[in-house]
């Protein structure tokens, strides 16, 4: 049979039971490297994850890829990262790295052999900002109960910037720990129908359990400016990752990367802009 590798080792699928046992021989010869990563604005520890690739319907996890070189290129200067001992497979840069917009970066992995392969590449560019971008476009947020949706929304108040095409990444962290911690929590947009416009309260994201939220809680709505190829690898991701109908479906092709060599993943550059809301009692008035 023909083989099947995974679209991403960190997406994981649900796969409905048979009643019938059906045995699929795979070749474990079609290993290929696995790569997530990104850069962002923040000054901090910036981390690549590596990993190989396992056939779709194997039981055992995607093991990591230990003791490569790693290092990302920003024009002539030259940021190693290290991998984690007590976690393989993770290498981070030092904790005062941060991305610059408009700038191109390049990820080289080398010292390695998936596949005969031994070095791998990735270039990518951080969003070109307007100047004030960052402190001005976000100004504030709200978070309010919607008793017809029986969870909470995050209203927020911006000015999208005009003659530009923009993609943006939505996440949520309550209490400085990310709420978004799926590919299904994230919420991906661009600016199609409001180029230019400004956002008076509107709905930026979802919290569906209405339990989640307490008086004094720190919500914070994290937009983040991606290009169009990672909105683009983010949405194709999502689909992979989805059931899948009708249930015998082949499965879905592999997300676009701009990882070279065969390599799967996708190493990004984007800026996140900040805004707080904490909790009231009055926002809890007339929830049920």
């Amino acid at each position: 049979m023909r083989k099947i590798l995974t679209i991403i080792g960190i997406l994981t699928l649900a796969l409905a039971a048979c009643t019938e046992r059906i045995d699929i021989e795979l070749d474990s010869s079609d290993s290929r490297l696995i790569v997530y990563g990104s850069i962002t604005t923040d000054t901090m520890s910036h981390y690549v994850r590596l990993i190989k690739s396992v056939p779709f319907y194997s039981p055992t996890p995607p093991p990591p890829v230990s003791n490569a070189s790693v290092y990302i290129m920003e024009g002539n200067t030259r940021y190693d990262l290290t991998e984690d001992a007590n976690n393989p497979g993770y290498y981070y840069t030092t904790p005062d790295v941060f991305g610059k917009s408009g700038t191109t970066y390049t990820l080289h992995i080398e010292d390695v052999n998936i596949g005969g392969v031994i070095s791998f590449q990735a270039q990518t560019q951080m969003p070109t900002l307007l100047e004030g971008y960052q402190t001005n476009y976000l100004d504030s947020i709200n978070v309010s109960y919607n008793r017809n949706w029986d969870g909470w929304i995050v209203n927020g108040y911006a000015k999208e910037p005009q003659n530009m095409r923009n993609y943006y990444m939505f996440r949520v962290k309550i209490n400085d720990i990310l709420y978004s911690d799926s590919l299904s929590n994230l919420i991906l947009v661009d600016d199609k129908f409001f180029n230019g416009n400004n956002t008076e309260g509107a709905t930026f994201y979802f919290i569906s359990e209405k339990d989640t939220l307490k008086v004094g809680d720190k919500v914070t709505l994290e937009l983040c400016a991606i290009t169009q190829d990672y909105y683009q690898y983010l949405n194709e991701a999502l689909k992979a990752s989805s059931p899948q109908f009708p249930l015998f479906s082949p499965p879905p092709a592999n997300p676009i990367t701009n990882l070279n060599n065969g390599a799967f993943g996708y190493f990004s550059a984007y800026a996140i802009i900040r805004a707080s809301y904490t909790m009231k009692e009055e926002d809890f008035e007339g929830q049920p």
